[in-house]
């Protein structure tokens, strides 16, 4: 049985019988995997962690051979981003992007961008910042990195320049332009402030971000855009996602 200590991100906590949980991370150097933490309840000084959800640990686990279950001997806390519980708005966003990562990372695939990117959020929702469209700058860069990027710089069909008059296809992943339309008639119409916004995101980084608006209308297409791009591809229904709704229509 091999030994591995790595960085880890706690995306997901199962409570496993009466003394153990069950646990989903996102390592640095192996990717995501699943472990036990065996007497993690029962005995709270075996480990320096409580293995919460968004919090960040220093990890050495058994690798089993026979098993994509991994049993955890060791944990450290590194930070446990304390903020993000103290607002609804900020551990939602946080939640989702647990989500996300986990229900589209395969396991056992290293991908130390991702790994990066999803901490650096953390550590952005932490502080004192502005979240707005934050989402939708994550969605952009996490679909870039995990291979699921559709593409906004050219036609997905037959990769010719992009006019005026394209549109996206979920079904192909990217813009159809005029010439190309008729490959998916379900393709919808986008507006091209949009396509401008993606390309934009794709580049800027969070230090950049700080400044960036976007008009309503641009800001709401993005948002209806990316997030059933996902739903089309990944093909999961996100709990965080559903409980923004449900915050939201409370306020309305």
């Amino acid at each position: 049985m091999a030994i591995h200590k790595t960085e880890a991100i706690v995306l997901d906590r199962k409570d496993y019988r009466e003394t153990s949980y069950l646990l989903s991370f996102f390592t640095a150097e192996f990717g995501k995997i699943s472990a036990q933490a065996k007497g993690a309840k029962r005995k709270i000084d075996k480990f320096g962690t409580s293995f919460l959800p968004i919090s960040f640990n220093e990890i050495v686990f058994y690798e089993r051979s026979r098993s994509d279950l991994h049993i955890i001997s060791q944990a450290d806390l590194i930070e446990n981003f304390d903020n993000i519980g103290k607002c609804i708005d900020r551990f939602s966003c946080a939640a989702y992007f647990l989500e996300l990562v986990n229900a589209a990372m395969p396991y056992d695939e290293r991908n130390k961008e991702v790994f990066q990117l999803l901490l650096d959020f953390l550590r952005f929702l932490n502080g004192e910042h502005s979240i707005t469209n934050l989402a939708q700058l994550f969605e952009v860069k996490f679909l870039k990195l995990s291979g699921f990027k559709p593409s906004f710089d050219c036609c997905v069909s037959c990769s010719g320049q992009v006019e005026d008059k394209s549109k996206f296809s979920f079904v192909l992943g990217g813009l159809l332009c005029p010439k190309c339309i008729s490959k998916d008639k379900s393709a919808r119409n986008v507006m091209n402030g949009t396509i401008a916004s993606i390309n934009h995101l794709e580049k800027v980084d969070l230090r950049q971000f700080v400044n960036f608006r976007m008009i309503d209308s641009i800001s709401k297409e993005l948002e209806q855009l990316l997030r059933n791009f996902i739903d089309f591809h990944i093909g999961q229904q996100f709990k965080s996602l559903e409980f923004i709704k449900k915050v939201r229509f409370a306020y309305v």
